[in-house]
């Protein structure tokens, strides 16, 4: 399983899914602006994906803007996901 970030720029979505790749695509889909997959982190073992989703939220809920969605560039996004892999992983 992995930790994802998907940007279109101005906004980045953190989530998790077993293929952030078919994960951008399916949200691709639906979205009038180009998505990229900014970083993906592979979490190992038996660790509760949907824990360490719910904790990165909660890091940046004061960026919030709706969801899973935040305010921050794909720069930002990708160490705020590098950051929280340090943290919580390493």
């Amino acid at each position: 399983m992995y930790l994802y970030c998907i940007s279109d720029g101005s906004l980045c979505k953190f989530g998790y899914s077993v293929d952030p790749h078919r994960r951008l695509r399916s949200l691709q889909t639906g979205s009038s602006s180009q998505l990229e997959l900014v970083h993906s982190v592979l979490v190992e073992g038996d660790v509760c994906v949907k824990h360490l989703e719910r904790s990165l939220h909660g890091e940046y809920a004061h960026k919030r803007v709706r969801g899973e969605w935040f305010r921050c560039s794909r720069e930002e996004g990708q160490l705020w996901l590098t950051w929280f892999e340090i943290r919580y992983l390493n």
